[in-house]
């Protein structure tokens, strides 16, 4: 006891000394956060790792199609805003149709996002956790990889962190321009992401509770009017864009699992909620395993602390996870992984707030254990976020295993394209000659054998390329390893490339 009272001496006088160092100052550290952000989302950019295969299929949209022709259904079972979808066909007149075209809007996101976020976190949360949360913000794993990736999820962190700081400010001071701004806003960010609905009526509801309860009603026509603009331009949005997206059964049925359960009628029903409860912290929101339990914890506490103290700010941080909640359950809206990349932030904040509500009330007894559980959160991430700026996230890389291919490549060759690399390869096949030069394989995960028998067709060939990446493994099965080891059988192999998540074999089977 008389060790851990020393301890938190020498805590106390060193924390004392550092601050009073100007570049330690609290606004130095945050900014110092803000720019290990920045050259986080930066370096993955720089990478320019291969389009995944979701990213080649909504390129090939953005490519392919005129500005016009952007405005209908996408092909390649693909969706996205169509405002989006128009600054990214500009992006690529402009810069060409090359990776870094393709992720110069969700690089530019990412980095506004750095900077929202702390605004919203000053206005939010006390000023000891602001740096917690900031740290989580900017090495957030998921946050830095869709910074860069060809699809809207990093529009989606802005425009909520935008909607939230107007909401914010309107609380703080209610003035009729900021109420129009509001609805401005919310009307112009239908068109670029597809959950700014959930914050903007999240906001939108907090606002109405605020002035019924302040019986402010002069501002309540204001609201009514920002209301009706922004909703105005959802509907005109919805006739164009959404209603297509609505009944497209093909959506619907590659997100079936991520709909919540509603009404729940059985036990299973019950522990979705629970498993996607704690699957969240993880992905979006980018904790491991070993800080779940802390997590968990403090945001559970977070939210009994604002529910206290901050209970409008509580409201507008976790009502466009219930609307989105709601939505799922409508089928309307997946609840799962990227598509919920935009209530990161307002996690975030709610459990930098317990953290710190947690970390002041063990410091009563022991600073050193305070400042433990903080590392405790913080550590894994950090390290995380260190070892992707050495070796960023590069999932599927079918650029080099395309440019082996055309290395190698001889006349007479016969190139079979995995079926669920076909996306990627037609977007990279365009480098090349193999527009149209090449043999699309089968999809038959309910009937394996049926993998063998379309392999046959290749008998004869004396050299026949086979081409993977977006491996599918299912039931145990690498469907990567299962097709390798039927070539086995029917030819000899004479050569293999691989990369990560991407791979060519060259088989004689003559």
């Amino acid at each position: 006891m008389k060790l851990m009272k020393n301890n938190d001496n020498i805590l106390e006088k060193l924390e004392n000394r550092i601050s009073k160092i100007p570049l330690f100052s609290s606004k130095i550290v945050h900014l110092i956060i803000i720019g290990i952000g920045i050259i986080l989302r930066i370096a993955q950019f720089l990478y320019n790792r291969s389009l995944t295969e979701g990213e080649a299929a909504l390129a090939l949209n953005i490519v392919q199609r005129s500005y016009s022709e952007l405005l209908k259904p996408l092909d390649y079972v693909q969706a996205a805003p169509v405002g989006f979808l128009i600054l990214q066909k500009f992006a690529t007149n402009i810069f060409g149709t090359n990776e870094y075209a393709m992720r110069i809007l969700p690089l530019i996101a990412g980095i506004i996002s750095l900077f929202l976020f702390f605004e919203i976190a000053k206005k939010t949360i006390n000023n000891k956790a602001i740096p917690i949360a900031l740290i989580l913000f900017a090495v957030g794993d998921h946050l830095i990889y869709f910074a860069s990736e060809v699809k809207q999820y990093s529009c989606d962190v802005v425009l909520t962190l935008l909607l939230i700081l107007i909401t914010i400010n309107i609380i703080k001071n209610f003035k009729n321009k900021y109420i129009l701004l509001f609805g401005f806003v919310g009307a112009i960010s239908f068109w670029f992401s597809h959950p700014a609905v959930f914050t903007f009526y999240a906001g939108v509801m907090v606002l109405l509770f605020t002035i019924i309860r302040n019986k402010d009603w002069k501002f309540l026509m204001w609201l009514c009017i920002a209301s009706i603009i922004a909703t105005t331009s959802l509907c005109i949005n919805y006739f164009i864009s959404l209603e297509s997206l609505s009944i497209n059964k093909n959506l619907s049925d590659f997100w079936q699992h991520s709909f919540m359960p509603f009404p729940p009628t059985s036990i299973s029903d019950i522990k979705w909620f629970g498993y996607v409860f704690l699957r969240t912290f993880k992905f979006p929101v980018g904790l491991s395993m070993y800080e779940l339990f802390l997590a968990v914890l403090s945001f559970f506490f977070g939210c009994i602390i604002m529910f206290y103290k901050k209970r409008k700010i509580l409201l507008i941080l976790i009502l466009p996870i219930i609307l989105t909640l709601f939505a799922s359950g409508l089928h309307k809206y997946p609840f799962e992984g990227r598509l919920l990349l935009f209530i990161t932030p307002c996690m975030i904040l709610i459990i930098a707030q317990g953290i710190d509500y947690i970390q002041r009330k063990m410091a009563q007894n022991s600073r050193l254990l305070g400042l433990a559980l903080v590392c405790i959160l913080l550590i894994q991430p950090v390290i995380l976020a260190g070892y992707r700026l050495i070796k960023p996230r590069a999932p599927e890389e079918l650029r080099p295993v395309m440019y082996y291919l055309n290395e190698h490549h001889e006349q007479e060759d016969v190139i079979y394209v995995y079926y669920a690399s076909l996306n990627a390869f037609q977007y990279y096949s365009s480098r090349f000659d193999y527009t149209d030069d090449y043999i699309i394989g089968i999809e038959a995960r309910d009937d394996l054998n049926k993998y063998y028998e379309d392999l046959k067709k290749l008998k004869g060939n004396k050299r026949v390329w086979v081409l993977f990446s977006h491996i599918a493994v299912s039931h145990d099965t690498d469907e990567e390893k299962l097709i390798v080891s039927y070539l086995n059988i029917l030819g000899t192999q004479l050569d293999e490339f691989k990369t990560s998540g991407a791979s060519a074999y060259l088989y004689d089977l003559s």
